[in-house]
């Protein structure tokens, strides 16, 4: 996998992760987990993601400190226009992934495989000092207070401990990582276009992606006992306004709104919890519902039958859909290029024993 795919499997990556914070989000309001359901950002879609994220920086390029040693005593893999890479800078690179019984066990393919990506990343880095461009010391500091903001300090150091980085290699691999960032910015993605017919051509294709289903818009209580449920429904069915009671009496994070979770489609809810919402009548009180979070009582105030989203509705979305794939394939195309115009030379016979050497 080149380290161009590599980023783009990233990307697709931070697709997957937020389509699943959403249905963990739902998850965590229907089951009354306040701290997930108010504080997502930190604790779901944005933590895995910087998980991820900063796990491919420290894989990408811890590998890059004390270089200088290293390449005084290392065998050389290959050469990238006349810049060294030693098998005790591929060796780093494999044991900041983590990846070195796995590398061990495959043997050769892997450790050709991880070194063209090293390669690959040398050959971007070099682009980026021929451009004379650089990356100013405040962006840096930015980038850095937010990863740790985002992954957590105690979490980041800890990973950093396990897979034996040192703090002075973070940092400059966050720098270099920037810097890429800035090259690949100016030299492919903002020479990207999509035109108007590009996206309405899109939206004809795939019509049935921009339709949304069935949904409901759900209320619940939440409380610690059954016996309180049956009372509180009670209540309900004697006339009391399910939004008061909610407010009162529920647990869930959601009972300042009274209760009110929003609209939800199928696929989105415990699947025990939608048979309940989906067999409610408009204003009916479900039966009293148990689950891990406590016992609940639910109501379907409004429903609304499947729609077709606008062209006009989904054109942002469809413009990044297909400003993203253009980009891959011109990074690509880039990169390919950028390859073909310089002096790469792989040792292919020194590959032996990378891991256990």
């Amino acid at each position: 996998m080149t380290f161009s795919f590599k980023c783009w499997m990233l990307w697709k990556c931070a697709r997957f992760l937020k389509a699943s914070w959403r249905r963990k989000k739902h998850e965590a309001l229907i089951m009354g987990n306040e701290r997930s359901a108010r504080r997502p950002m930190r604790g779901g879609r944005i933590r895995w993601a910087w998980v991820c994220w900063v796990a491919l920086l420290i894989a990408a390029g811890c590998d890059s400190s004390l270089q200088a040693e290293r390449e005084k005593k290392g065998v050389l893999l290959a050469q990238v226009n006349g810049e060294p890479v030693t098998r005790e800078d591929l060796r780093a690179h494999l044991k900041a992934r983590g990846d070195h019984e796995v590398a061990g066990k495959a043997g050769k393919s892997i450790s050709r495989v991880v070194l063209e990506q090293f390669v690959e990343r040398r050959l971007l880095l070099q682009r980026f000092r021929e451009t004379g461009e650089y990356v100013s010391e405040g962006k840096v500091r930015r980038f850095v207070e937010f990863v740790r903001r985002q992954y957590g300090e105690a979490d980041l150091k800890t990973v950093m401990k396990e897979q034996g980085i040192d703090e002075e290699s973070w940092l400059k691999t966050m720098r270099e990582t920037l810097e890429i960032e800035h090259l690949l910015e100016k030299e492919v993605y903002s020479k990207l276009k999509v035109s108007g017919s590009e996206i309405e051509d899109y939206y004809n294709r795939n019509k049935e992606k921009f339709r949304v289903g069935r949904r409901w818009r759900v209320r619940q209580i939440v409380v610690a006992s059954a016996k309180m449920a049956e009372r509180l429904r009670k209540l309900i069915l004697d006339g009391k306004s399910f939004a008061a009671l909610a407010q009162e009496h529920s647990i869930g994070p959601e009972r300042g709104a009274g209760g009110d979770l929003g609209y939800f489609q199928a696929g989105e809810l415990p699947e025990n919890i939608e048979n309940v919402v989906e067999s409610l009548e408009l204003g009916e009180v479900s039966r009293v519902v148990k689950s891990p979070a406590g016992f609940h009582l639910l109501e379907v105030p409004e429903r609304r039958l499947p729609i077709q989203n606008t062209l006009a509705s989904v054109r942002d979305v469809i413009k990044k859909r297909l400003l993203a794939d253009k980009g891959r394939a011109g990074l690509e195309r880039w990169l390919g290029e950028l390859k073909r115009n310089a002096k790469i030379t792989y040792y292919p016979e020194n590959l032996e024993n990378v891991v256990s050497g």
